[in-house]
C-alpha cells in the first residue's frame, strides 16, 4: 500500500471533514498497522544490538565508557557506527511503540 503525502493543513482539513466515527476508525486501523510495523522494527533492532553484543562480548554503553580498544580493527569501527544506529533505532521505536500502545485502547473504545 502506497503512502499518500499531503500538506499538513490539507490533511487536517480533510480529516476533520469526516464524521467522528470515520476519524476514529481511520485512527484505530492506521494505528494498529503502524504498531505492527513498529513491533517489527523493534524486533529487528533488538536482534542487531544482541548480535553486536555477542560478537564483542560487551555492550555499547561499556564501549562508550571505556572507549574502543586500541587494537580494534576496521570492522569494529564500522560495527561501532552501526551499533549506534541500531541502538538509536531501538530506543526510538520502543518509545513510539509504547506511546502508540497507550493510545490504542482509547481509540478502540471510541
Amino acid at each position: 500500500m502506497d503512502t499518500i503525502l499531503l500538506e499538513p493543513e490539507l490533511l487536517e482539513r480533510a480529516f476533520h471533514s469526516l464524521a467522528p466515527e470515520d476519524r476514529a476508525e481511520i485512527f484505530s486501523v492506521g494505528a494498529a498497522f503502524h504498531r505492527l510495523n513498529l513491533a517489527k522494527k523493534t524486533e529487528r533492532a533488538e536482534s542487531k544490538v544482541r548480535e553486536l553484543e555477542a560478537r564483542y562480548h560487551t555492550t555499547l554503553a561499556q564501549i562508550e565508557a571505556e572507549g574502543i580498544p586500541d587494537d580494534a580493527d576496521y570492522r569494529m569501527h564500522e560495527d561501532y557506527i552501526e551499533w549506534h544506529y541500531w541502538s538509536r533505532t531501538l530506543e526510538q521505536s520502543q518509545k513510539a511503540l509504547s506511546t502508540l500502545s497507550a493510545l490504542l485502547p482509547a481509540a478502540e473504545s471510541a
